[in-house]
């Protein structure tokens, strides 16, 4: 017999197999974009709601995904999974994070991930082909601000002034951070005083 939670981690699968959220799947599929929100999971009493088969049949097709296939995204022994801060990724981020370098409460979606002992995590949808072909537009990135950095790591950068990045993490001096493109072209060093936050990408949706 199939459960509430099985049902719903298996749309919270399907969703991050096409490298989407919840919503932007619903949306996909022609349905409202609160269709599959965790708030719609059960109502204000505490009592449970399961999706539709009309809304599953809909992204079903929206997806190309047979009944079968989603049935396979349904979790057996499900892993833990929990939703972590999302956004679209664009170059001006100054409201994203406070002046400590901590997620901001508000401006952000949520997506789903694997359970993990890192707190600490956000996702980022790349948008365009700024850093093609190693993350292409839609690719979905997880970065944490608290997994120890290694020279050779892809991370996300925020300067002071702002302005995000990724790139590509070389050597650190007493005063400078080296960084390459993704693509390999070596950057300008970069002051560390500049640097706002540094979160180390830990997985993408390639």
């Amino acid at each position: 017999m199939l459960t509430h939670s099985q049902i719903w981690a298996a749309i919270d699968a399907l969703a991050a197999h096409e490298g989407l959220t919840p919503s932007s799947l619903a949306k996909l599929g022609g349905l409202d974009p609160t269709t599959f929100n965790r708030s719609k999971r059960q109502n204000s009493e505490g009592q449970l709601r399961w999706p539709s088969t009309e809304s599953i049949a809909k992204v079903l097709a929206a997806t190309g995904a047979s009944v079968d296939e989603f049935l396979q995204l349904i979790p057996r022994n499900p892993t833990p999974v929990r939703r972590i801060p999302f956004r679209p990724m664009r170059k001006a981020a100054h409201d994203w994070f406070d002046q400590n370098g901590q997620i901001r409460a508000t401006g952000w979606d949520e997506i789903a991930f694997p359970s993990a002992s890192d707190t600490n995590i956000f996702a980022l949808e790349v948008q365009g082909d700024p850093f093609a072909p190693v993350y292409r537009d839609g690719d979905i990135i997880i970065a944490s601000l608290d997994s120890e950095k290694r020279r050779g790591d892809r991370v996300f950068l925020l300067n002071d002034a702002g302005t995000a990045q990724i790139a590509v993490l070389g050597r650190q001096t007493a005063t400078h951070l080296h960084l390459s493109t993704v693509q390999g072209s070596e950057l300008p060093p970069c002051p560390l005083t500049d640097i706002r936050l540094l979160a180390r990408i830990i997985w993408a949706s390639q």
